[in-house]
């Protein structure tokens, strides 16, 4: 996404491309970019219904209490 908005914006399209008008009209489209990123990522991770993202869904209460409150972490754990 951020490619693709850099060089429609007016860095690449106008400077570069000498084209009259940029399609995108912001020099930097970190905004956009970063926006249409975390919406992808929550959206298709709300709609992942497969056995992997059920097993991840199981596994995170016991992690985040684990990491809130330390309870089950007394030692290190042998990788």
């Amino acid at each position: 996404m951020a490619i693709v908005l850099m060089i429609l914006g007016p860095t690449v399209w106008v400077d570069i491309l000498k084209n009259e008008t940029a399609i995108f009209p912001y020099k930097y489209p970190a905004l956009f970019s970063v926006t249409v990123a975390f919406v992808s990522i929550w959206f298709f991770s709300i709609t992942d219904k497969s056995d992997n993202a059920k097993k991840e869904i199981e596994a995170f209460d016991a992690q985040d209490i684990r990491s809130q409150t330390g309870i089950g972490a007394e030692g290190a754990v042998s990788h």
